[in-house]
């Protein structure tokens, strides 16, 4: 072969391995980045679980709390009538 075909395949092999390993190396860092993220959301949603759990039990006791209320002040009423 003369020396203008290895000229032209030379730069077009260095290119093409350029390349992929450009490609390999960004898919190696976005898989990294991508794994981070789904530890962040997954401690995120473990925190939500827990706190959805207090909630809950904080609105039982306000739901007791005003019904306890709601007895006191018709009892109140009730001794005031009288």
């Amino acid at each position: 072969m003369s020396n203008e075909i290895w000229n032209i395949i030379i730069p077009a092999f260095a290119s093409l391995l350029g390349s992929v390993v450009g490609v390999v190396g960004s898919a190696k860092v976005l898989t990294y980045r991508v794994t981070q993220l789904e530890e962040k959301m997954r401690k995120q949603c473990e925190n939500c679980s827990v706190m959805d759990g207090r909630v809950d039990k904080l609105e039982a006791r306000a739901d007791v709390m005003e019904e306890k209320i709601k007895t006191a002040n018709r009892r109140i009423d009730n001794l005031e009538r009288r």
